[in-house]
């Protein structure tokens, strides 16, 4: 049961199919972040705070798209009206200010941007509108993507690295070792995860660097994630060591470690990679959650859970600039995917779904 057969599977899944060509997008625009993006994240319009979107559709116009002037008239509630007639066309690969793929590959075009028509000036292309400083909230959202997504990543790594080790040799060795690991699971589980990563990082310097509170979050989710997989994983290993392969290893005199990651641990492949589709989108909400509240990424990065704290701040805003809200419909979104495949990888792993699916019985 390899990867073709998942793929091949998955065509029987249109929701998981869509899911993982929605994530591979998804990550795809943050690796690219700094050519999708019309502008940095920090630049600022500052007579287009608040603007709401003004990218429009005029075939016959030189461009398909084309970004019109707004102009505010009433600055106590932030309401535009559209100037008519003036509009920049939206080109793809515009030139904009310089940058650097990946910190390696200067460059200065970009996916798309807008250019000055003759005699008049360049209007920005606010594809989604801007937040409370005039920034472009694409842009934003774009770069604070690869916060948002790599956490994930990176946290579940730690902590899936922590809950193999730590159960594996709890189910393993028995004995003390085994008491200590659990009784170390079961205070991290006794007190609410969220509550836990909250006072964790309120103990910690709110003066820390873009970098700093990286590496500090992603270290707190790990510690907070690692027990409840790894008491899965102690079970498993205490039930997979009494098997002939495992005994018939020790009598071969294989160190236990060996034993551990290369005969016991790929026998649950499928409850891991289950496990990981699932971890993911759980650490992106801490993050974010940690990001709304204050304790985690602040300017000038960005992340989607800092765009949320910094933008929605009333229900009057919210009435007003809709548009604020599309980093709550992206996380939304990465919640559903990932959680519409792993709900496919589970059942494709489930030895006893191929007894219920005719599809599955076929692979």
């Amino acid at each position: 049961m390899g990867m073709p057969s998942f793929f091949a599977y998955l065509k029987n899944r249109p929701l998981a199919r869509l899911s993982l060509w929605a994530l591979v997008f998804l990550y795809l625009v943050m690796l690219f972040a700094e050519f999708i993006a019309p502008y940095p994240p920090g630049e600022s319009f500052s007579a287009l705070t608040y603007s709401p979107p003004n990218v429009r559709l005029r075939p016959g116009h030189g461009s398909l798209l084309n970004a019109q002037e707004m102009r505010v008239i009433d600055l106590a509630a932030w309401k535009y009206a559209r100037v008519s007639g003036s509009f920049s066309p939206v080109k793809l690969f515009a030139p904009g200010k310089p940058y650097k793929v990946w910190g390696l590959i200067p460059l200065r075009r970009r996916l798309f941007g807008t250019v000055a028509v003759p005699g008049g000036s360049e209007i920005p292309a606010l594809l989604l509108g801007a937040d409370n400083l005039g920034r472009d909230l694409f842009s934003r959202i774009v770069h604070g993507s690869r916060i948002s997504l790599t956490i994930g990543f990176a946290a579940t790594a730690i902590s899936l690295f922590l809950a193999i080790l730590l159960g594996g040799f709890a189910g393993y060795f028995g004995g003390k070792t085994d008491w200590i690991i659990m009784r170390s699971s079961e205070f991290f589980m006794l007190i609410p995860g969220l509550y836990l990563i909250l006072f964790l990082r309120s103990l910690l310097s709110s003066r820390m660097d873009t970098g700093q509170s990286y590496m500090v979050i992603t270290l707190i989710l790990s510690l907070v994630g690692w027990p409840g997989t790894a008491r899965t994983i102690r079970g498993m290993v205490h039930s997979i060591k009494r098997e002939d392969f495992i005994l018939n290893a020790e009598l071969e005199g294989i160190p236990a470690v060996v034993i551990i990651f290369g005969h016991i641990i790929p026998q649950m492949a499928s409850l891991l990679i289950v496990s990981i589709a699932l971890s993911i989108p759980a650490f992106i909400m801490s993050e974010t959650t940690l990001s709304y509240l204050g304790l985690g990424i602040t300017d000038p990065a960005v992340s989607w859970g800092s765009l949320i704290k910094r933008e929605i701040s009333t229900l009057n805003n919210l009435r007003s600039f809709p548009w604020l809200l599309d980093p709550v419909w992206l996380l939304l979104l990465v919640t559903l995917t990932f959680n519409f495949l792993a709900d496919a990888m589970r059942d494709f792993f489930d030895p006893y779904a191929a007894a219920r699916n005719p599809v599955l019985r076929t692979r």
